[in-house]
């Protein structure tokens, strides 16, 4: 009886020291969930750096191009400004798009996106994820870029058609819907690290 009752109390004394070394990993910021939901790093100070890969444009029938593309951020003088430059070579020549990204209030995941010729993107960051949806020549694109912290970023537009849209529903409750015409996916990876 008593080799039974030491058996329990060993056992016990096991889990309980096994609990707490889990709550201490938990609170190192070591838990399972990181895996699938990783600790933030903070944008855009710690995704500084180049990043390059293959831009791939598609519609309906399938691939129509495929284009070698970088995105480039870079700190400046001002703390809450950064140099946010997308290149893509095109017919051996490198097609740079410059913006600045301001930080306009980060609690709330508000930034800019200044073309700097007067056009200003509003941008949203969430979970990682840098959102932009904008407006142009009667197309709607949203452009999704999500930050990885193995160094990679997930970058894609899809353009919408706003020509043709459908209207259903009824007076309660009226839906208007839209086309999407080409999507853009590129898949980058950290290639210097400033």
């Amino acid at each position: 009886m008593k080799k039974f009752l030491f058996i329990i109390a060993l056992v016990c004394m096991t889990t309980t020291v096994m609990a707490q070394k889990k709550e201490v990993k938990e609170r190192d910021g070591k838990s399972s969930e990181d895996k699938e939901f990783p600790t933030e790093y903070a944008f855009p100070k710690e995704y500084v750096g180049t990043y390059a890969g293959n831009l791939s444009i598609a519609d309906a029938s399938g691939v129509i191009q495929n284009v070698p593309m970088e995105l480039v951020i870079k700190p400046t003088e001002d703390p809450k400004k950064y140099s946010y430059t997308m290149a893509y070579i095109v017919s051996n020549k490198k097609d740079e798009r410059k913006y600045t990204l301001v930080v306009v209030d980060p609690e709330k995941g508000l930034y800019d996106l200044d073309e700097n010729n007067g056009i200003v993107l509003r941008a949203n960051y969430m979970r990682q994820t840098l959102f932009s949806t904008f407006e142009l020549n009667n197309r709607i694109l949203h452009s999704r870029v999500e930050f990885n912290n193995d160094g990679r970023v997930f970058f894609s537009i899809s353009v919408t058609e706003k020509a043709g849209a459908r209207n259903t529903g009824d007076e309660k409750l009226a839906v208007t819907s839209y086309h999407t015409t080409i999507i853009q996916k590129a898949a980058l990876r950290k290639v210097v690290r400033d």
